[in-house]
């Protein structure tokens, strides 16, 4: 990118008001130096719909994509998160590593598609399926970065911690050697993945302890020590499944969110990944300590996870981002959806998640956007000098968005609409989606068919 690139904008949201006729001025990294009042003809590029942040996507298992629609058994009627973890696992132990970059350069060219302009993509598929590690121990975790660089999506790579198949355990299950690391191994990994980005200016690292029943207490405080960056971002899966809240309060005598903020400094760096089986005071502690919900209400709605209070953590001051988690489904506009839907089942009530100045729509995909760029954290989620171009265009010509004002296109799209609303996505001002059309689509799917043919076929 050349330093001083301009982009005009006929309709941006900046902050919480509606600038019409603005042009951002670009550093060479893609990070906005100035937006100020301009015309088409003052800049290098025109965006004449109707633009607002990308949306970072908070919690995401690539290669889970090659289940999806593949994990409901006919006729059983006790299948659970428990149950469909198998199903996962037979997939988790075939994949190689150059299958896993052709899976995830197709799930992030979709994330583009949809309007998710970077990714914490919570890693665990580190070594062979039976356990012997790479020559590169970070072999995996390059796969994801190389992904990502020719998809153009924005990364922060969050290689999991994983030691044990459950609480009280001593080692992992079979068809979890793959997932397997000690702390020292661990730490040797993060570092690797460190000098294997060093440069990459969209791709960031950070930690990602799988959760309290698969990381023992002693091992989760030798790596947080042993992690000299304390404002690194780290992500845990807490409190998924009633199981696991019963299991944690069997062996640790508490429920996970109440022995995680007890024992560990949680604070605005860290992100709850579901956090769904909260207490009241679990659920006004962990607001208090300004960690982010990640919450991914399609995987949750799919897996029987339950429902978030999310109306409950905002009364709190808790915040939320959200996370395509499995990729069942990739979709800004139907997690967000589904999210204040939710709310509605629950209350009886419409447009729960607001507030009096804003629109529902606004109000979650503004939320969600600032919240997810912390819990990357990458200087994105909004439209300021300082923080980089990701850009989503609404296309202002949609049927359902011709003559609109921006709120109510905002809205529009989030409750009746989907991804053929979007007309062009940028990343760090580089237009990666033209039109609805990523340049490496076509290529991504045909390598997404074929592993996922050489997987089953296996």
């Amino acid at each position: 990118m050349v330093s001083g690139l301009k982009i005009y904008c006929k309709t941006m949201l900046q902050s919480d008001q509606w600038r019409h006729g603005v042009v951002l001025s670009l550093a060479a990294d893609g990070v906005i130096t100035g937006i100020e009042r301009g015309t088409p003809e003052s800049a290098d590029s025109t965006i004449n719909g109707i633009v607002v942040p990308g949306m970072p996507n908070a919690h995401s298992h690539s290669f889970q994509r090659l289940i999806a629609g593949l994990t409901g058994p006919q006729g059983n009627h006790t299948d659970s998160f428990w149950s469909w973890r198998e199903t996962m696992y037979r997939t988790a132990n075939r994949i190689s590593p150059e299958q896993l970059s052709a899976v995830a350069q197709c799930v992030f060219v979709e994330m583009l598609k949809a309007g998710y302009t970077s990714c914490a993509e919570f890693h665990y598929l580190h070594h062979q399926p039976d356990g012997a590690v790479y020559t590169d121990l970070a072999e995996m975790s390059l796969a994801l970065t190389r992904a990502a660089s020719v998809s153009g999506i924005a990364m922060t790579l969050l290689p999991v911690l994983y030691c044990s198949a459950g609480f009280g355990k001593n080692d992992v299950a079979d068809e979890q050697r793959r997932f397997a690391n000690s702390p020292d191994q661990y730490l040797r990994l993060l570092d690797t993945c460190k000098s294997a980005i060093s440069g990459m200016t969209k791709i960031e690292l950070g930690i990602a302890p799988h959760s309290l029943r698969a990381v023992p207490i002693t091992a989760l405080h030798e790596v947080l020590r042993s992690v000299p960056d304390r404002q690194c971002p780290v992500h845990i899966h807490i409190a998924e499944q009633p199981a696991e809240v019963e299991d944690c309060k069997k062996h640790l005598n508490a429920r996970p969110v109440e022995y995680l903020l007890d024992h560990f400094p949680v604070d605005r760096h860290w992100c709850l990944v579901h956090a769904t089986h909260m207490s009241n005071s679990e659920l006004q502690l962990a607001a208090a300590s300004e960690a982010t919900a990640g919450l991914c209400p399609t995987t949750e709605a799919d897996l029987g996870d339950g429902v978030f209070r999310t109306a409950d953590w905002l009364k709190a001051g808790g915040r939320f981002a959200i996370g395509s988690d499995s990729n069942v489904r990739i979709s800004v506009a139907e997690e967000l959806r589904l999210l204040e839907y939710n709310e509605r089942l629950r209350s009886g009530q419409r447009n729960v998640l607001t507030t009096a100045d804003t629109t529902c729509g606004r109000f979650l995909y503004q939320h969600a956007a600032m919240s997810g760029a912390a819990t990357l954290g990458q200087p994105v989620g909004r439209l300021e000098a300082g923080y980089r171009a990701d850009l989503l265009e609404l296309d202002a010509s949609h049927e359902l968005l011709v003559g609109r004002e921006p709120d109510a296109a905002l809205d529009s799209w989030i409750f009746a609409g989907d991804n053929s609303m979007l007309n062009s996505v940028w990343v760090a001002g580089q237009r990666v989606v033209d039109r609805g059309h990523h340049v490496a689509e076509a290529e991504s799917r045909n390598n997404f068919v074929r592993t996922l043919l050489d997987i089953q076929s296996a």
